[in-house]
């Protein structure tokens, strides 16, 4: 491609990409980029007014989507289920905890975006003591908590079930309450009362759809599934063949295991710093009889325990394709090593970080297209978001990092393993360059299959398609440029999708962080600019050897 036709091509790209975020990604008509911490005293006084002592508590929250929102959308329309999540329905909410070492008992509640309380919860034990009143006076207190708690109108509600606990101290009662929202389609609220003793200390309001929709939603996923355990399978073949040729090639002394172990190393430690950044998670895991490290050290211990497998397989999978990128001397990966050895004016690695850039709005531009196409065609739907991926940077103690940490970690991943290693070597073992770029692009478009934050939500099979086409992209890209190229292209696709909610928020400070933050693939290329523009700057050669 000639030096002026990628930019340009970017560019068109980026005219189609960019305006399209929000149709693509929209958010729910709701502030989901507060921080939590803004919300505690609001679930603090409430708590407090309620007759709990917080004093000396800890606190950590978290945003989250919750209820029948799937459902809700293909039955009443995004519109609508707009208008609801404005007027306070519990689909989005902050979910606020208190915790103090030594204490059992926790404390919770939910509170919407708009300021107002969703449910409160208290954990007791089995043994706390308490009375035990009479239904009647269980249900008095229930319903006052109902109405002054969560300010409902009880004058359309139908009491639906009671149930009666003995506990061995104390009787606990719980009533479930019901509301039709919607005859048809049809779509309930229902609102959960328990008192323990003589103490209201779980109240909860929530959405239910029926339970035709939910068993019709269960039987549509079964071709999803297949589509993508088709993808799992496929990639676990090209993960057997990368094993062998890992072992072949070590046996022979081919493997330079010491960088593909470095490189392996840090996109685990990448992960692994997201994590630590998700206080609110594992804020919510903290037992608190423990100390508190101890819980985190725990949670941290599992999750690395689990990804401890991906890492030896991509140690595996950069073995084998760094050996097969030497043994072809197409040198692919140069760029890639230089930068991982701090050579970040490296003329090389400045060429990949501005293609990179460039090729992740041609991306965008080509997902977007892919989508609105499908739209045109067979009626493509696309799902209110956030969901998924989108909470790595919302609920994180510092989501601009957790952003870049996050998806630096699968950017490197994925591209290491579907281009780096797949599309190298079905490009050695076969002499057609397009079937070693589409079939690992098929591949990763099956895997995606189900990532419920991707476009389209429906058909099925949409994501498939799409996902295919962005990853030949990415395949065409690494056989014309290099695998730091297409590293930095899909990170730099990732940060302007992820960084959508703050861009969006309206607020000044959060867009100018956001930003900075999708800049940052660029800097090699702008540092590089900069010391050749000093250089040029500078005095004759013939001056300087004076």
């Amino acid at each position: 491609m000639k030096g002026w036709l990628l930019p340009l091509v970017a560019v068109l790209a980026a005219a189609l990409f960019l305006p399209s975020l929000g149709k693509l990604w929209p958010l729910v008509d709701a502030d989901v980029t507060r921080d939590p911490d803004e919300l505690v005293p609001v679930a603090r006084e409430f708590l407090e007014s309620r007759g709990f002592d917080l004093d000396r508590f800890q606190s950590s929250g978290t945003v989250t989507v919750s209820g029948p929102l799937t459902y809700l959308e293909s039955a009443f329309g995004k519109d609508q289920v707009q208008a609801w999540i404005r007027d306070g329905l519990p689909l989005v909410m902050y979910r606020i905890g208190f915790k103090k070492p030594g204490e059992p008992r926790a404390l919770f509640a939910s509170i919407h975006p708009n300021g107002s309380v969703i449910s409160w919860r208290k954990l007791l034990e089995e043994d706390d003591p308490g009375p035990s009143i009479t239904e009647d006076e269980a249900r008095t207190l229930a319903r006052a908590a109902l109405v002054d708690g969560l300010g409902l109108d009880l004058s359309g509600w139908v009491e639906k079930t009671v149930a009666v606990t003995e506990r061995p101290d104390r009787r606990d009662t719980s009533f479930v309450l019901e509301r039709l929202v919607s005859e048809e389609p049809e779509f309930r609220e229902q609102a959960l009362a328990v008192v323990a003793g003589d103490q209201v200390i779980h109240v909860r309001r929530y959405g239910v759809a029926p339970g035709a929709a939910r068993r019709a939603a269960r039987a549509a996923e079964a071709p999803e599934r297949a589509m993508q355990s088709i993808g799992f399978v496929l990639l676990g073949v090209a993960v057997v063949a990368g094993f062998w040729i890992f072992l072949t090639r070590l046996r022979d002394g081919k493997v330079r295991l010491a960088r593909a172990a470095l490189l392996a190393g840090f996109i685990f430690a990448c992960l692994l710093a997201t994590w630590l950044l998700q206080t609110g998670y594992l804020f919510g895991r903290w037992e608190p009889l423990w100390p508190r490290w101890v819980s985190s050290l725990q949670y941290l211990g599992g999750r690395a325990q689990m990804e401890t497998w991906m890492t030896l397989v991509l140690l595996a999978l950069i073995g084998a394709g760094d050996a097969l990128d030497k043994e072809s001397g197409a040198g692919r990966a140069d760029s890639m090593w230089a930068l991982f050895r701090g050579k970040v004016l490296d003329p090389a690695v400045g060429a990949a970080s501005y293609r990179g850039f460039l090729v992740g709005l041609i991306c965008g531009g080509v997902l977007t297209g892919g989508v609105l196409l499908l739209q045109m065609v067979v009626g493509a739907q696309v799902a209110l978001q956030p969901r998924g991926f989108f909470f790595y940077a919302l609920n994180s103690a510092s989501p601009a990092l957790s952003t870049l940490l996050f998806f630096l970690n699968v950017a490197l991943l994925e591209e290491l393993g579907y281009r780096f290693f797949a599309g190298a070597w079905l490009d050695r073992i076969q002499r057609f360059r397009w079937i070693a770029i589409l079939v690992p692009a098929a591949i990763y478009g099956l895997t995606h299959t189900g990532l419920s934050f991707l476009p389209p939500a429906e058909p099925f099979w949409g994501r498939a398609v799409v996902m295919t086409l962005v990853g030949c992209v990415w395949g065409w890209a690494f056989f014309r440029y290099d695998a730091l190229t297409v590293v930095l292209s899909h990170w730099t696709a990732d940060l302007f999708i992820f960084n959508w909610p703050r861009i969006s928020s309206g607020k000044t400070g959060l867009i100018v962080i956001a930003m900075l933050t999708i800049a940052v693939p660029l800097i090699p290329a702008v540092l590089g600019g900069v010391a050749r523009l000093v250089r040029s700057s500078g005095p004759p050669a013939s001056v300087r050897s004076r």
